[in-house]
């Protein structure tokens, strides 16, 4: 999945019950959690994994754009 699809379908993210009563600490620790996926990222050498993390910082910064205020 492409980073523009993931930004367009960021309604169609749901989250779990927990997750969604706990956002307070997501939405704190994300910055830390994304500077050290982009930070891995940088020693990784294979692109399918660096595909993998880009993937996960732009799932991530969908769902923090969604439920972070």
């Amino acid at each position: 999945m492409e980073t523009s699809e993931i930004s367009a379908n960021v309604n169609n993210i749901t989250l779990t019950a927990a997750a969604a009563a706990d956002h307070n600490k997501l939405c704190n620790l994300w910055p830390t959690v994304k500077e050290g996926l982009q930070l891995l990222a940088t020693f990784i050498s294979n692109p399918v994994v660096k595909v993998i993390i880009s993937t996960v910082i732009s799932a991530g910064d969908a769902i923090i754009g969604k439920i972070c205020n």
